[in-house]
């Protein structure tokens, strides 16, 4: 019961002092909504007495080694694909060579025909095995490069007012400015060397048609390496021309940063009300609940991305449907495996993986909301939760953001099974592969649809990284923080008013499910 309802009561029967109460109440409460904080820099800080937060810059020089890292598995790769160039043009195919490559059983690396292709004595479980490995590498520095372009995102956006969420579909949001740092033009050529670096991943090892060797591309190799490449500088090229105050992915963290530079500010009386009611304009107290709004009641999106991912699985199954009746669906090319071949079938390749990849990218908005939630309702546990968190901790640490982590290369690599490049007859549509692929988009649409849906228990209001929310809830910032019951106060009985909020040593008492909280 609110106020509100308080107040159609009979003043005869609460009585004169008691009305007098709740407007003396509604002034002071307008009163305090009125009051702007301001910057104080002082090294502590508490909300309640208006002093500012220290918040951790998190780790930069970790941050910036995965640029370096993704920089030089660029580099390598256009080595490897350059030396295998290089080298194959030297080689001759004698008679004995060509006899043992009809019969499927080369007994030394060699290259087929004049193409600058090599092949290796390796079976085709283990060539899926080695395309998996390539996608997983390929993940790795996509990820530590979409941590920086995230990161310097959120910054502009906040700059810009525009931020409310720790998770954000970074390749489809924006700063303003065609050409600016995280603009559109800066957004897409992340997007398209994201998409290329998994198509260009799973196109390097080539189909043979034979059972004991494997034909390596060396173009598919050098594309890779030089897509990684540009997503490290492009990386350098947004930390240098971004201001980031934290480099920490932690929601706390962002959220005592932003009151730091006043982007957000602290709301009395809205200690018990979830992310679900932040735009709600009364600040009047209500009644602890036990069930916390999903991520799909809280971010207008969530429910978007479950739709488009269950979409997907549809489209592939349809998909290997129209191409059952031919089995295969091939685009030929003359000679083995040429360069001009190999560059539109990569080309092909990324196009359709492309529904992949962006597909992939938007299950991140649900897994991070979940992250965040989970770190922030870790404040109800006994040991409470941390604000200062590595990087590495605060990935590693989700269940559902590991989860994705997994299912990317292995989705990437079931595109792999769909879309072949064989040496002798070109790119080809597996009708079984794309079922494989739908399948594995399945597992993923499940997962997200359970994370999605599912709905928090307990008292603590829930906020998924949002920071407006987040600065609501915490009224004592520390390093660690504990979240429960902290003060009784006088109010229209019998139903008292109490507050709820955080403190940095010892477990806070239980919240009273038949109070009020404000």
């Amino acid at each position: 019961m609110s106020y509100e309802h308080l107040k159609d009561l009979d003043m005869d029967e609460v009585g004169v002092d008691t009305h007098q109460y709740l407007l003396t109440s509604q002034s002071i409460a307008k009163d305090t909504l009125s009051t702007r904080s301001r910057l104080i820099t002082t090294p502590k800080l508490q909300i309640a007495s208006l002093e500012l937060v220290p918040y951790d810059r998190g780790n930069r020089p970790l941050v910036l080694l995965g640029l370096l890292f993704s920089l030089v598995v660029g580099f390598v790769f256009i080595a490897f694909g350059i030396v295998i160039y290089v080298i194959s043009g030297s080689w001759q195919v004698d008679e004995k060579l060509a006899e043992e490559l009809r019969n499927g059983t080369p007994s030394i690396v060699w290259h087929p025909e004049r193409e600058r292709n090599i092949a290796i004595p390796l079976s085709p479980i283990a060539a899926k095995a080695l395309e998996l490995s390539l996608s997983v590498l390929a993940t790795l520095c996509t990820e530590a490069t979409g941590y920086v372009h995230g990161t310097t995102l959120k910054w502009g956006l906040a700059r810009e007012g525009r931020l409310a969420f720790n998770a954000n579909l970074r390749l489809l949001s924006g700063t303003k400015g065609l050409f600016s740092v995280n603009g559109p033009i800066f957004n897409t050529i992340f997007a398209i060397t994201i998409i290329f670096s998994y198509a260009a991943s799973s196109s390097i090892i080539l189909d043979s048609g034979f059972y004991n060797f494997t034909v390596i591309s060396y173009l598919p190799s050098i594309i890779l390496g030089i897509v990684l490449t540009i997503q490290a500088a492009l990386g350098f090229v947004a930390v240098h021309h971004t201001p980031v105050p934290t480099w920490s992915s932690c929601p706390l963290d962002m959220t005592s940063a932003l009151i730091h530079y006043e982007y957000v500010r602290h709301r009395p009386n809205r200690c018990m009300l979830s992310v679900s009611k932040s735009e709600n304009p009364t600040d009047d107290p209500v009644f602890p609940s036990l069930r916390q709004p999903s991520p799909m009641e809280s971010h207008k999106v969530v429910g978007r991305v479950v739709w488009l991912i269950w979409g997907m699985v549809g489209m592939w199954i349809i998909f290997g449907g129209i191409l059952f009746p031919w089995r295969y669906g091939i685009i030929y090319w003359h000679g083995v495996a040429p360069p001009a071949g190999i560059l539109w079938a990569s080309l092909l390749s990324a196009v359709v993986q492309s529904f992949v990849t962006i597909g992939l990218h938007c299950c991140e908005l649900v897994t991070t909301l979940a992250r965040d939630e989970m770190i922030w309702r870790a404040a109800s546990s006994e040991k409470g939760t941390r604000r200062a968190r590595n990087p590495l901790k605060t990935v590693l640490g989700s269940w559902q953001t590991c989860g994705l982590l997994v299912f990317k290369p292995v989705v990437h690599w079931c595109f792999g099974l769909s879309v072949a490049l064989s040496i002798g007859y070109g790119w080809e549509l597996s009708p079984f592969g794309m079922w494989v692929l739908a399948a594995g988009m399945a597992l993923v649409a499940v997962f997200i649809t359970t994370i999605a849906r599912r709905h928090p228990s307990g008292p603590q209001p829930a906020a998924y990284g949002h920071f407006q929310t987040l600065a609501d809830l915490v009224d004592e910032w520390s390093m660690t923080m504990h979240w429960g019951h902290k003060k009784d106060d006088r109010g229209v009985e019998p139903w008292p008013v109490c507050h709820a909020g955080t403190r940095e040593k010892g477990r806070l008492p239980l919240v009273k499910m038949n109070c009020l909280y404000a």
